[in-house]
């Protein structure tokens, strides 16, 4: 699915309304009946006692839509009009004279005797419609729209945003000041990126994507970057195997991870990368760890690789890695490497000198510092997988400014490496250097512990091995590493998944998603 800027989605509706002659008012009434339809389908009963406050623009008509198709259903609605009546132009004001003439009760909150009403009344609701503000805010609300937003949030019911949460910043998910928390969030035409990056995605609760009768053909001669990971990666990658396959025809993989004191890492990658369905696995690690490779995962082979004292690999290596890698469908390098010198000498030079497919991780990222643009030789060939604190490093920036734009970040760093990107976290996101981004929606805060990120290196590395591009390797990956993080959730408590319950979790998981 389509993911879409505030000012994309305009132009949508503009096409919409201009190019097809579809009455916007037609669109706000479809927008304002969604709204109802999803909190009816969520509050059962026969009266509800319902408030609605609007904001000036068409944010406020669709609130007044919601207000009007709740009343004339029997239910108990009260307006709160966020400025005079007077200040309503356009569609909006078409529907607050509707509102009026149907004898619907209007306040307009214009003196603190009014927002103490306003507040009482919120009080003792069972939904309250937030629909002050939509897409196009864009600076922190304060004073006396502050404080309606606070009335919204003191509902002790259901908080039902219309399109976004009021006070969100719909483009990077940041609040502008006091924001809505909404319970659910229905938005109109196509999800916006800022309910899905965090922490967007929290305060608009479960996200319904409404559609408002905009033509499919619209949104398709628009050139629109922004994408949801689906299922249908799965399907692609994961499809049902012929009978008579061998492991040969699933792709064999190289990890090369591991240092002294941090073997799991390898192991954790290199057991995701069977489990995950490549043919054949081969981890190489530093001589003195071979006989826990052996030991820990017997359905992964083992190979050894000069050390130096501090139990990292050597650049000594380097001559029988490249071989190594040179036979192998694809390469997974990074997890526990640790940034000794000589592994930053074996990492780069390797790199440079092979075009086998390669997912490059943790350590082997750390080691190339800012150097975006080594990795442009090897371009489309490869996926690299930073979590914040990495990319942070990668673009010479801080963490809170990569958190504050994760899909500016993402892009910027695919555009000047030429390398798929996955920037892992809450909201995880794919960058592709030609600009299109992917964003996914699976996986849990139980996640957030070590080894997970070793897991994701694995899966891609597998999908990679297995014959896919680098993008598609990515997207299925994060989709369904997310999703067994989810179905482990049914069993285990946030606190105490482990990376383990995620490898285990992914057979079942797939399945489980092919059901559906």
């Amino acid at each position: 699915m389509k993911i879409v800027t505030p000012s994309q989605m305009r132009e949508i509706d503009r096409r919409a309304i201009e190019g097809l002659a579809i009455p916007s008012l037609v669109l706000m009434e479809n927008a304002g009946s969604s709204v109802v339809d999803e909190i009816l389908e969520r509050v059962e009963r026969e009266r509800i006692k319902v408030s609605v406050l609007c904001g000036p623009g068409n944010n406020g008509g669709d609130g007044m839509v919601a207000a009007r198709h709740l009343f004339d259903r029997g239910h108990e609605v009260a307006v709160f009009l966020g400025v005079p009546r007077a200040s309503f132009h356009g569609d909006a004001k078409v529907q607050l004279r509707i509102l009026s003439r149907l004898g619907v009760e209007i306040s307009v909150l214009s003196s603190p005797s009014s927002m103490e009403r306003a507040l009482s009344r919120v009080a003792g609701s069972d939904v309250v419609i937030d629909a002050l503000f939509g897409t196009g805010l864009d600076k922190p609300l304060e004073g006396h729209w502050a404080q309606c937003v606070r009335i919204v949030n003191s509902c002790p019911g259901l908080v039902v945003s219309a399109d976004v949460p009021s006070g969100l910043d719909s483009v990077r998910g940041l609040p502008l000041g006091e924001c809505v928390t909404a319970d659910v969030t229905v938005t109109f035409g196509l999800p916006k990126t800022g309910l899905v990056l965090y922490p967007g995605a929290q305060y608009a609760g479960d996200v319904v994507v409404a559609d408002i009768g905009i033509p499919r053909s619209v949104v398709e001669e628009m050139e629109i970057e922004g994408n949801l990971i689906g299922a249908d990666t799965l399907e692609t990658v994961f499809g049902r195997r012929w009978p008579d396959t061998h492991k040969g025809s699933y792709g064999h993989l190289l990890v090369c991870a591991g240092s002294a004191g941090k073997l799991g890492a390898g192991i954790l990658a290199a057991r995701a990368a069977t489990r995950t369905g490549a043919g054949l696995v081969t981890l190489a690690v530093p001589l003195s760890a071979l006989h826990h490779v052996n030991a820990s995962t017997p359905e992964v082979m083992a190979a050894a690789l000069p050390e130096n004292a501090e139990g990292t690999l050597s650049d000594k290596g380097l001559i029988a890695l490249k071989e190594m890698a040179l036979e192998r469908d694809a390469l997974a390098i990074g997890p526990g490497l640790s940034t000794h010198p000589d592994v930053a000498i074996l990492v780069r030079r390797l790199l440079e000198s092979i075009r086998t497919p390669a997912v490059v991780d943790a350590d082997a990222l750390n080691v190339l510092g800012t150097d975006l643009e080594f990795l442009r030789e090897r371009g489309s060939f490869t996926v690299l997988t930073p979590h914040p604190g990495e990319m942070a490093r990668l673009l010479a920036a801080s963490v809170s400014d990569i958190q504050e734009d994760r899909v500016g970040s993402a892009l910027a760093c695919a555009r000047k490496s030429g390398c798929v990107v996955v920037l892992k976290g809450a909201g995880t996101i794919v960058a592709h250097p030609d600009g299109r981004y992917f964003l996914n929606r699976t996986g849990n805060p139980g996640m957030a512990t070590g080894g997970t990120g070793d897991v994701l290196t694995g899966m891609i590395g597998a999908v990679l091995a297995m014959g896919h591009d680098p993008l598609m390797s990515a997207m299925a990956s994060v989709f369904l590493h997310g999703a067994a993080g989810d179905h482990a959730l049914e069993k285990i408590p946030e606190t105490a998944l482990i990376a383990s319950d995620i490898i285990d979790s992914l057979g079942p998981a797939l399945r489980e998603l092919r059901t559906e």
